[in-house]
């Protein structure tokens, strides 16, 4: 039986323990033990020691505090055996356990150009970066902005000199007017040609009151989700960008592999944003 959770269904490492290729047990490390983790605590398992940095958080490391909560989830279901272990029946207890999304962020996207732009590529790789957290990244418009020539021209290379937490004019405030409206619950999303800094991704950047990002159509996989985050942090959390090259929130995050991680303390500012919805 396949994983079904839109937590882990998209993880190669947990289905195969799903599939009894292989168990999680102290000793082990990872993403995959980050996952469980993250699981664990929306679960109401508490981790204080696994969850004590502020870079990588859950800290991915199966030690005795991560075996004991997964005793204490499998004392809590019927028919499982309280080793410790995240075998094949455990790990389809905790996929059973997060059905569905608890929570849903809504994309608006808006297009300079019909040509070019991979943009189901980007909101994909976007939705597998939150996915992992219960949080469901939908695409709730999408439009084609035939700009005038005058206007494409402008817009062809944005200045991301004004790249800084609140713009209120300037080319990247022009651009999130373009357009028609959305709800100010949701976040825009604008797919340019390119920034002035050709490596530069994307920009978070937005009005208080148009919550909006932007990315180049030639953008990283994981620039979208970064500058997401951005947007849903907001400039009051600390920190910004982190020195862990496993976070989102780093740099360097867009050039990962395998989708980049969120601490949870960044995923519980994110469900409290009024940008992301429960469900």
């Amino acid at each position: 039986m396949p994983l079904t959770s839109p937590r882990f269904r998209r993880e190669p490492d947990l289905i195969a323990v799903a599939a009894g290729q292989g168990v999680l047990r102290r000793g082990n490390g990872g993403r995959p033990v980050h996952l469980v983790q993250m699981a664990l605590l929306d679960l109401g398992y508490a981790l204080p020691i696994s969850t004590a940095s502020i870079e990588y958080s859950p800290d991915g490391r199966y030690g005795a505090e991560t075996e004991s909560a997964v005793r204490a989830f499998q004392r809590s279901v019927p028919g499982l055996f309280p080793d410790g272990v995240v075998g094949r029946m455990t790990m389809r207890a905790l996929d059973r356990s997060h059905p569905k999304f608890t929570h849903r962020i809504n994309l608006h996207v808006r297009v300079l150009s019909n040509t070019k732009v991979p943009v189901p590529l980007v909101l994909s790789n976007t939705g597998r970066a939150y996915a992992p957290y219960g949080i469901e990244v939908r695409l709730a418009s999408g439009v084609s902005l035939g700009l005038s020539e005058a206007d494409q021209e402008r817009f062809s290379i944005i200045d991301d000199r004004g790249c800084h937490w609140e713009v209120n004019e300037g080319e990247l405030a022009d651009l999130h007017r373009l357009g028609p409206p959305f709800p100010p619950s949701d976040v825009g999303v604008f797919v340019v040609s390119m920034f002035e800094n050709d490596g530069q991704g994307g920009c978070g950047a937005h009005a208080a009151d148009r919550p909006a990002c932007a990315v180049s159509w030639i953008a990283r996989p994981w620039d979208l989700a970064h500058e997401l985050c951005h947007v849903l942090l907001t400039r009051s959390f600390i920190p910004t960008h982190t020195s862990d090259t496993r976070n989102l929130m780093h740099p360097a995050s867009n050039h990962a592999l395998t989708p980049p991680t969120l601490t949870e303390k960044q995923v519980a500012k994110i469900r409290s944003s009024r940008l992301c919805h429960p469900v």
